[in-house]
């Protein structure tokens, strides 16, 4: 005959446990269909062996953790038998009683945690007694009980003694954080992490971007400020977070700022709480190209050079900005660098992938003159062919023949062009070019 614990565990309608009920966030496992977390209960030995609906055991609980909920699961609470006599009764009250004022072990305190089962930590009095603990509930790798610990910590001690305690225990700051992260305690997350110093900057740093969650840009500059001028602008801080603070400031100040200037503009509107790139793609649209005498955000080069925008980036974003709108000619400011020898001559420079540039240009409706200005930036004429065709370059494919010297292909080109055309002539040239460059060869040949 079964016995009750086997109904339980055969019993796939049970629920799974429900740790706590208080404001700390849990892990609840749906039991909808009738159906365990460990898959279906009547699945046959095939199914079983696929393992497909199947999660590994561990990967949902620690061995010691499933250890304590199986010892608990045979452990018979201790309760007053009817029947006994006045003096037993009064025994086993006075034992309940005793356990009740003093401190349990530890351990015995954390599995009760584990399994959601009611405790107090009152008892735990003393700083020893009460690292003890944080120590044992951090061991046991439950983030709910290091929370739970951490929270009787920060409410029975001082301050600074708490904030002592956390110091070497970077696993109940984690959790202590994530839960001043979800309420959205400012104050006390930053007064924490200032406290635990530069070891704690990343987590300080990931915190200034949690609480910027708002949608009001107000708030969100208030805050940032708040925590960058007390730590992040200090003596001491880690110069790399601080940079990376003060520049997303910065941001947020010049998207308000052009938000009021504008008259609430919709471009300006659609720049609000936006990334860099989406913000540089906006100066683009309204700086005058060529103007270098700007040195605020407003020019584009110097929105990109103070938030550390790459060049690749930086003309992608500038040439799709430009593209859509028709402006080739300002292609030149974009793509042309002053000579390091002489600065009255420019070159030619591109950072980003001449291939997807041409096919970019050509998706955007580049004229004909733009996109061989690209294609002739290709070294490999193959290849410089190959990609002239795919975008319909009718001048691109006729300099990439007379590279090769491929008068048949030329002249059965020039061909399939409409007579009378700008095309067809420019053919006709570039292959009396290429016949009179041959003879002129074969003539020093014979000298």
């Amino acid at each position: 005959m079964e016995s009750k614990d086997d109904d339980y565990w055969n019993d796939s309608t049970n629920k799974s446990f429900n740790f706590d009920e208080d404001d700390v966030a849990v892990l609840e496992i749906a039991t909808n269909n009738k159906r365990s977390i460990f898959g279906d209960d009547t699945a046959s030995e095939s199914n079983y062996g696929s393992g497909q609906l199947e999660l590994p055991l561990h990967s949902i609980i620690s061995d010691e953790n499933l250890e304590l909920i199986l010892q608990e699961q045979s452990r018979n609470e201790m309760t007053i038998p009817k029947g006994i006599s006045l003096e037993e009764e009064v025994k086993l009250l006075r034992k309940k009683i005793q356990e009740f004022n003093y401190a349990p072990t530890t351990a015995s305190v954390v599995r009760k945690l584990i399994l959601g089962k009611p405790c107090s930590l009152e008892m735990f009095r003393s700083m020893a007694e009460k690292e003890q603990l944080l120590d044992e509930a951090i061991g046991s790798g439950c983030g709910n009980a290091i929370l739970k610990v951490t929270l009787f910590l920060d409410q029975t001690l001082k301050k600074k003694l708490f904030y002592t305690l956390l110091q070497t225990r970077p696993e109940a700051v984690y959790h202590y954080v994530n839960y001043l992260s979800l309420r959205l305690k400012v104050t006390e997350c930053t007064d924490l992490l200032v406290f635990l110093g530069r070891h704690h900057e990343a987590s300080l740093l990931q915190f200034s971007v949690f609480v910027c969650s708002t949608s009001n840009l107000d708030i969100k500059r208030q805050r940032l400020k708040k925590i960058y001028s007390d730590y992040f602008s200090q003596p001491g801080a880690n110069t790399f977070y601080a940079q990376l603070v003060f520049n997303y400031l910065n941001l947020l100040e010049y998207q308000t700022g052009e938000l009021h200037s504008s008259g609430g503009s919709s471009k300006a509107v659609g720049i609000q709480d936006k990334s860099v790139l989406e913000t540089l793609n906006y100066v683009c649209g309204k700086y005058k190209w060529g103007d270098t005498s700007l040195q605020t955000n407003d020019n584009p080069f110097k929105l990109a050079e103070n938030h550390q925008v790459s060049q690749a980036q930086f003309e992608w974003v500038a040439l799709n900005e430009r593209a859509k709108q028709q402006a080739w000619l300002d292609f030149d400011h974009i793509f042309e660098r002053k000579a390091w020898m002489n600065l009255k001559q420019k070159s030619f420079k591109i950072n980003i992938p001449i291939d997807r540039t041409i096919l970019r240009l050509y998706a955007l409706q580049a004229p004909d003159p733009v996109l061989n200005t690209f294609l002739a930036k290709l070294e490999d004429p193959q290849r410089r062919l190959a990609l002239a065709r795919r975008v319909h370059s009718k001048h691109g494919i006729v300099d990439a023949l007379a590279i090769l010297k491929d008068r048949a292909e030329l002249e059965q080109y020039r061909n399939s062009l409409d007579s009378g055309t700008e095309e067809r002539l420019y053919a006709e040239n570039a292959l009396k070019s290429l016949n009179n460059k041959w003879k002129s060869d074969a003539m020093k040949l014979i000298k």
